[in-house]
Parts: structure tokens; sequence; C-alpha cells
């Protein structure tokens, strides 16, 4: 093991490992431990540690929802970042800071199973070709992230979540320089629910002196839950984990084979309801969130990315059995239109009401500059199986690393990673992208 050089933090030395040309420094605690009396609480900074801090080893990832998640290693001790550091990269470099998707009820920063090291999502790759310091961290999910339980009892904070988000890029503003980094230039970019976050993150004061630049990747611009909904979903989750609502102190100490059972039971029971939101979507309450987040984030100034998959629609779509089809049109409230294209159609709708609109109504009217660009390019493995460019299709090309759902092995396929890497690390660099800016014309950059 080749280890890194030490770094003084503001809390303490940290001492990481060198792979592969790139400094590792992994599971740097940024908050307390979100466990105990702190449990539903918002986060609060770490304690100073004695000695050097070994961040040699993965962290683990939140409580996950399960469901498509393939990471095993999760728990409630959670709240650590990795921060990614090209060798020879000059001082003073720009920094991105990654947000994960995963329906604001999976992902994480952390390995995949107790007993490997890999990383799910391993940013080197992307540190190394955008030639910026990359930093990735963990947010809690679901049940400890973003159910609304603050209207039963006041004890349990609002949108812990995206206050973890927070508290992360206080931890990287305040410490990164001695990394090398520019705490002056910050990016952070997302996927999914990690750009919804972010899309949030735009519209709240709290959060506007915490990054610069911002990258979203097919945001779910929608899904969001108002506060009526919120309480009447929390009453519904409490009931599958039969925990009484002058009982919430038994949360805290819950197993988390039964928060995965629970997780599954309320995923189901939102679309049965025939919603399209993410069961565990933040909370439009209007004070943490004070309306809809597109709509806040338009009043930024700050330049942003934003862009969609072609096919986003296919990965939600595709699955539905040809027979249920009506029924889905229902509960997407799509017009059916029968016929041998009927589920290309029902994609092709999901993509642009849910993905395509949104993102380019943000792109058309936010106050700073904006640039927009649609994802094409299929891998081999994505072509031979009929999909289009299905949502997070691009993810595993961006990373350089395979996935159950997207092979990333051929020439081809690692060139288009290799360009989107080097693309945001421009971006990241700049604050401009080269091509132009979508409200000059709306033009939208193919990346392919």
């Amino acid at each position: 093991m080749e280890y890194s050089r030490t770094v003084t933090t503001e809390y303490g030395l940290v001492r990481g490992i060198v792979k592969d040309g790139c400094e590792e420094y992994l599971g740097i605690p940024f908050a307390l431990p979100p466990v105990g009396d702190l449990a539903f609480k918002h986060p609060l900074p770490p304690e100073s540690w004695e000695g050097v801090l070994d961040a040699t080893k993965a962290p683990i990832s939140p409580v996950q929802g399960r469901g498509r998640s393939t990471i095993q290693a999760d728990g409630k001790d959670c709240l650590y970042l990795n921060i990614f550091v090209p060798k020879g990269l000059e001082y003073g470099s720009p920094v991105m800071v990654w947000f994960y998707g995963g329906s604001y009820a999976n992902g994480g920063c952390g390995k995949v199973t107790e007993d490997s090291e890999e990383l799910y999502y391993d940013m080197a790759k992307v540190a190394i070709d955008s030639k910026t310091i990359v930093v990735s961290f963990n947010y809690r999910l679901n049940l400890e992230g973003f159910l609304n339980l603050n209207f039963l009892d006041k004890n349990f904070d609002k949108s812990n979540g995206l206050f973890d988000q927070m508290a992360a890029l206080k931890f990287i503003r305040n410490n990164i320089h001695r990394f090398g980094g520019d705490a002056d230039n910050v990016t952070v970019f997302g996927q999914s629910a990690g750009a919804a976050c972010i899309l949030a993150l735009l519209g709240m004061p709290e959060a506007k002196l915490l990054f610069d630049k911002a990258i979203l990747m097919s945001p779910c611009a929608k899904s969001f839950w108002t506060e009526q909904q919120s309480e009447h979903l929390t009453r519904k989750y409490l009931g599958y984990l039969e925990v009484k609502e002058n009982e919430l102190y038994k949360l805290k100490d819950l197993p988390i084979w039964k928060i995965h059972e629970a997780n599954k039971k309320l995923r189901e029971f939102v679309f049965r309801e025939g919603s399209s939101n993410c069961a565990f979507s933040p909370v439009i309450d209007g004070e943490v969130i004070k309306g809809w987040p597109a709509d806040l984030a338009k009043e930024s100034k700050k330049p942003v990315i934003i862009g969609t998959c072609a096919q986003e629609g296919d990965a939600f779509i595709c699955n539905i059995p040809t027979a249920a089809l009506p029924l889905a049109a229902y509960w997407f409230k799509f017009k059916f239109r029968p016929g041998p294209g009927a589920r290309r159609k029902m994609s092709d709708d999901f993509t642009s009401f849910y993905y395509v609109e949104p993102s380019r109504d943000v792109a058309r009217n936010i106050k700073g500059p904006s640039w927009v660009y649609e994802y094409v390019y299929m891998t081999p493995d994505i072509e031979k199986r009929g999909a289009g460019c299905f949502h997070a299709s691009d993810v595993p090309v961006m990373l350089d690393k395979s996935a159950p759902y997207c092979i990333v092995e051929d020439p081809v396929s690692r060139r288009v990673g290799e360009k989107i890497r080097e693309l945001w690390g421009e971006f990241a660099k700049t604050g401009k992208a080269p091509w132009p800016m979508y409200k000059d014309n709306e033009f939208i950059q193919p990346i392919k």
C-alpha cells in the first residue's frame, strides 16, 4: 500500500492512499454520527480527533431502500466523504462534488459490500480526466433523510438529507484548500434525485454560498411532495413499521432489515396510488423548501449545465407488460395510443413530461447562464437489447465503470466517457460549456 501525504484539516490530520495516480482520502467524517440522540436531527460538525486519521478504507453508505440497490454495506453511522486528488494536480484546482441519485432511497459514497473495498461510485477516473479534485459524500436517505415526521413530533427535524448535503459542502468550503483545491471554485454535479436536490439547493438562501456552479444530469424535477401528501405517506409508512404516532422514539432503534421491508411496501403503495414520484421525495413545506424547486432555482445566477438522456422513460416503461400499458398510461396521466408503437410513444411521453420539459424550462428561465445537452449514446449491450438511452445509462459511462444494467468495456464507450469527464472538467474550471448557451437560440449539445 502506498500512503498519500498527510493533510491537516480543521478537525485533525488525515492520511489516505495512492491508487493509479490518484490520492484517495476515504471516510473522512464531515458531521457527528446521526445516531442515538442525534438521529433524525440536522447534522452537527464532527469532533476533532487526535493523531492521524486513517483515510484508507471506504466508508459504508446510508441505510438503503433496497429495491434495485446493489449496495450491501449500509448503516446509520454514515456521514463521511471521500476526496480524490490526481497526482501532480496544481494547487488551486477546481473542485467537483458528486450528488448521487437513487430515488432518495438508494445510493451512497461507500463500498458495495462489507468484504470489499470497491466503491459504488469510484470518482478517481472522473478526477483524473477532468483535472479537478472530486469529492463524493453520503447523505441520509428514505426514513432518516426525507420522511416527514416533524408534523407529528418537533424533535424530528425536516429534510435531514438536504442538511447533510449542506454540511458536506461547508466542510469542503472550509477544508478543500488543504488538499490543493480552490474553495472558491466548487461545482456540484449530480444525477436524478441528486440533481433534483441540487435544484432545491439552488433555491435555498442558506445554500447559495456553498457552491459556485452546477451540472444537473436528468433531474427528477417533479418528484417532490406537498406537506399534505407527505403526511398521508408518513402515516402509511409508520403502519408498515408497526410504530404508533406517539411512539416515534422507537424509530431510532429499528433494525435495518425492518426499514428495508417497509421501504418496499411504501414504494408499492405510491405506485398503486398512481404517482410517479419517488416514495421518499423531499417535502415542499414552505420553510426549508419554500416552493417548487424548479421554480425557485430560476432565481439563481449561478452557471448551470442541465441535460437528459434521449430515452429516459425506457428505464420505467420497458418492463411493464404489454397488457398493462393502458393502466400504466392512466397512472401516469398519459393518453394511451394503442398500436405497434404504443410502448415507444409512452416512453417518449414519459421522457418529455418528467425530464426534458422541466429541465429545459429551468435552462430557459434561470437568471444565470445555462447550457443544455442530450445524452444519445448507447453502449453495445444496451443497443443489443433494443433499449434506448434510458435513465442513468450515462452514469457508468461517465465513471468508466460497468454496472449490471450497462457494460462499459469497449473503446467507443470509453471515449464517450472520457469526453463527458473532460466537458465537466472544462465547465468546472471556467464556468462555461464549449457550446452555445441555451438561452441564445435553445441550442442542445448531443453527447455521443
